[in-house]
């Protein structure tokens, strides 16, 4: 890898690392708010589906502006808006319009739950331009044959990112409470906006503009949509099987995700003492639960480097294969503590290590000149549907219990594998430039 290719990689990652490292320093929190503020589970879902809603709906605009205008400008200004956003959570209890109580479908809600939902919203929403302007600024300043290095580095910073915040949370709850923590990452995230800005100043990223047809040969107008590609192979049934495999995926990830340090928690409740200082079951959960990120970073790094030598769908299917097993494993046996740490490292290695596998996938199908648009609307439909996971997997949790939500998810994991086994039909998908005129429709 070129020096200048090595530096864009770095500082490329780097953002996907930080956005992360925001978006999960409040699963750790699920426990502290569950107690403080007495939600149930289903409503600390809801309060992290925001989140993801958030990020939904920001995505295909997104995409647009990406294709369109300088991305330097738009993915700091992501970071720096989710960084302002956690600067709000400690105020809440002093606004005094959130002193009200309703109920809606018999349900009775606070207003301090309305203002973190409100936050957690604009948090998503400062997310949403990472996944639109990172992907095409990846293509446009990597070499194809170095691509799958890169999405690996990318995977594996995202994932350092949320190994690194919860670990961080863990400490920072024997030291101070959770609004302080919150505070704290916040003015990480608008120091770090401020550093992307200046450094992507030496890379292209700007959209490359697509050529205008020639007037006397009656092709159809720059920016033609994908979708009227004449054999539906190259990008629409693709592109839709990715779809309904990114969904099952994501629903199945985020209720992990989410769940994890609850699970823990509430399951083993490993507590110690160091020197006469106590170690809590939430901290205790929160060290678990970031050994288990950071192993998928690790593991993200290798993904990328066999992603570059092998088929990417073939990586992908033996990634979830090893994720929905280890899964079955952790909602079905009881642990001890050495070999759920073993459960764990397996866990992050395979059900988030697949990621630049998927990544891959969806670069190769979609066509340079809209591949902003693509992730923007792939992630907006994925994440809007997926945003209830939390809650659903949260409602299980309270009727039936985390171990039987975990089953469920891994079956799940199972499914997700199913459409991505489709792609290896040719009557599914053909990779451009891969069948002539006689094959078109």
């Amino acid at each position: 890898m070129e020096d200048e290719e090595r530096r864009f990689a770095f500082v490329i990652s780097g953002a996907h690392g930080m956005d992360h490292f925001l978006k999960r320093s409040f699963p750790p929190l699920i426990p502290v708010w569950a107690a403080a503020f007495g939600f149930p589970l289903w409503q600390l879902g809801v309060l992290l589906g925001a989140q993801t809603f958030g990020s939904a709906v920001g995505q295909a605009p997104m995409g647009h502006l990406s294709d369109r205008y300088d991305r330097r400008l738009m993915l700091p200004a992501g970071v720096a808006l989710m960084g302002a956003s956690f600067a709000v959570f400690p105020a809440l209890p002093m606004l005094h319009v959130l002193e009200f109580e309703t109920s809606i479908a018999g349900t009775a809600l606070n207003g301090q739950f309305f203002g973190m939902l409100a936050v957690m919203l604009v948090v998503g929403l400062g997310s949403s331009t990472l996944h639109p302007i990172g992907y095409p600024l990846i293509s446009q300043n990597v070499p194809e044959q170095r691509k799958g290095t890169v999405l690996g580095m990318w995977g594996s910073a995202r994932s350092f990112g949320e190994g690194i915040s919860p670990a961080l949370v863990g400490v920072g709850l024997l030291l101070t409470g959770w609004e302080a923590i919150l505070v704290v990452f916040g003015i990480v995230g608008l120091l770090y906006a401020a550093y992307l800005f200046v450094t992507l100043g030496a890379f292209e990223t700007r959209p490359p503009r697509s050529s205008p047809p020639e007037p006397s040969t009656g092709a159809e107008p720059a920016g033609r949509s994908p979708l009227r590609d004449a054999d539906r192979r190259l990008f629409l049934y693709p592109i839709l099987a990715v779809f309904v495999a990114l969904v099952i995926q994501l629903v199945a990830t985020a209720g992990t995700t989410v769940f994890l340090p609850e699970f823990i928690t509430s399951e083993y409740g490993y507590s110690f003492s160091v020197s006469g200082f106590a170690v809590t079951p939430e901290s205790t959960a929160s060290f678990y639960y970031s050994m288990l990120l950071l192993t998928a970073g690790v593991v993200q790094i290798g993904t990328g480097r066999l992603i570059d030598r092998y088929d990417p769908r073939h990586v992908l299917l033996g990634f979830l294969a090893v994720g929905s097993s280890t899964l079955a494993v952790l909602s079905e046996a009881v642990l001890s503590p050495p070999v759920l740490f073993l459960v764990l490292v397996v866990l992050g290695g395979s059900l988030w290590g697949f990621n630049p596998a998927r990544d891959a996938i969806v670069s190769d199908i979609a066509p340079a000149e809209s591949e902003g648009r693509t992730f923007g609307y792939l992630w907006t439909g994925a994440l809007v549907l997926s945003s209830a996971s939390p809650a659903v997997v949260g409602w299980i949790g309270d009727a039936a219990g985390l171990r039987r939500a975990f089953l469920l998810i891994s079956g799940l994991v199972v499914l997700s594998a199913i459409p991505i086994a489709l792609l290896l039909s040719d009557e599914i998908y053909v990779e451009s430039g891969g069948t002539g005129g006689a094959d078109a429709e």
